[in-house]
């Protein structure tokens, strides 16, 4: 089965992209300025021609209701750009309604003199029809006025707003794009810092941050992020050292304790190699009974090695209820047995829990064992089973010397043997696993001072 391949992070310019964006947006805003300023403005134009023409309506028939006859009214209604005809109701059509381009005013014409004739200049042209707009009015005597205004200037205004707006946005756009190349570059600044950081820890020096001020913004949440990334990483690479550091200490610890009993294997071997058959009965059976003795710790401290290797994983529990009481007595049969001149005391009451009862026996083993190796000879070693309400505890005692206060943690690190041990045999792992155990149920092995107090949740 192949691995889809990763879509790969699009890095283009960061910069030009921001640039082009906002440049885009502010060509847009000035170009609808400009629409919108010329828009408005032949609307204006247009409204003004519109109110000039009923101003030359109401003139009309104001002077009609003071009995002006038509060549009156049509004189008074026309003026500059503007042109008006009446129709009469005997259809006697008075003025004229075609615009035509305005002549010079008399200063500008060139000087004549009487009987000179016509000016030179060229010959005049075809009259010019201008754009207008014209507007209908029937009148109280039923005649009907025609008035035409002259819109071209309406044009020629848009013509000239367009001639100064159009330099001015191209200039405004250059000068927007000049500023912003600088604040985009001033506003990615923080990304940067961020870039020289990580190159910063690439070449080794840990511990460096951003440590942004506000940590509600956009940088700010990702300068944040960045150094929560930084802390994971090394904290993750610490303690990956740290567990190395443990797994070699681990590995020359078990090798130094399993270098004893395979020296002492070895040494009685020779032994009996040199002695050969003239060996006495009494020597061979005391050198093969030290190479069982060793061989069998040999085994024991490989069996605890193996276990402690697996309780570093996920430990899965067959849970099922079972009374502690009838344990702690199963593992107290267990140590006279394999101890017949121990004594082992098993008291309280019986206390059912849901417990993997495999691990409860390896941890009742563990923790009597241990007793056994650190109390007196023919001390006692006292199991106590009770029901402490959501809780289990089991006590398990004996009448060493106790263990001081500076070493009851430390007892419970991975190859930790205590001088106060009567023997060597422990693989100093006992404890370690006891408590990893308790820890899958939901509870603890922890030492109070007195006794060992394993709790178990109900």
């Amino acid at each position: 089965m192949t691995t889809p391949p990763r879509r790969g992070l699009r890095t283009g310019s960061l910069r030009l992209r921001l640039l082009v964006s906002v440049m885009s947006v502010v060509l847009v805003l000035l170009v609808g300025i400009v629409v919108a300023t010329t828009v408005l403005l032949q609307r204006q134009l247009e409204a003004s021609a519109g109110d000039s023409l009923a101003g030359r309506t109401a003139t009309a028939q104001q002077l009609l209701d003071n009995g002006a006859d038509p060549t009156e009214i049509v004189s008074a209604t026309q003026g500059e750009n503007v042109a008006a005809q009446l129709v009469t109701t005997d259809g006697r059509v008075v003025g004229d309604l075609a615009l035509r381009a305005t002549t010079p005013p008399p200063a500008l014409r060139p000087p004549t003199t009487p009987g000179d004739g016509p000016p030179p200049g060229p010959p005049p042209g075809p009259e010019e029809t201008r754009p207008t707009r014209v507007s209908t009015t029937t009148l109280t005597d039923g005649s009907v006025l025609t008035v035409a205004v002259d819109t071209s200037s309406i044009d020629a205004v848009q013509r000239q707003l367009l001639v100064v707006l159009i330099p001015l946005v191209l200039v405004a756009s250059a000068v927007a794009a000049l500023l912003m190349a600088v604040v985009v570059g001033a506003s990615l600044r923080p990304l940067r810092s961020m870039t020289a950081l990580a190159r910063s820890i690439t070449r080794g020096n840990r511990g460096d941050r951003l440590a942004p001020t506000r940590s509600d913004t956009e940088l700010g949440k990702t300068a944040t992020a960045f150094d929560e990334m930084l802390d994971e990483l090394e904290g993750a690479e610490a303690r990956e050292r740290a567990t190395a550091d443990r797994t070699r200490q681990f590995v020359d610890d078990a090798a130094h304790d399993l270098r004893t009993p395979v020296a002492g294997i070895s040494a009685a071997a020779e032994t009996l190699l040199r002695g050969g058959v003239d060996t006495e009965r009494e020597v061979r059976e005391r050198l093969l009974a030290s190479m069982i003795r060793e061989s069998r710790r040999a085994s024991r401290l490989i069996d605890d090695l193996l276990m402690s290797a697996r309780t570093d994983d996920d430990v899965e529990l067959d849970r099922s209820d079972h009374d502690l009481l009838a344990l702690a007595r199963a593992d107290a049969d267990r140590a006279r047995l394999l101890a017949p001149d121990s004594t082992v005391v098993v008291t309280g009451e019986s206390v059912v829990a849901p417990v993997d009862a495999a691990r409860i026996a390896r941890i009742l083993a563990n923790l009597s064992d241990n007793a056994l190796r650190h109390g007196p000879p023919e001390g006692v070693v006292t199991v106590d089973v009770r029901d402490a309400g959501a809780t289990a505890t089991i006590r398990v005692s004996d009448e060493g010397p106790g263990i001081g206060t500076r070493d009851r943690e430390r007892i419970f690190d991975r190859m930790v043997r205590l001088d106060s041990a009567r023997t060597s045999e422990g693989s100093g792992l006992g404890l370690t696993i006891a408590r990893t155990y308790a820890r899958a149920h939901g509870g603890d092995v922890v030492y109070d001072g007195t006794a060992f107090v394993l709790t178990v949740p109900r």
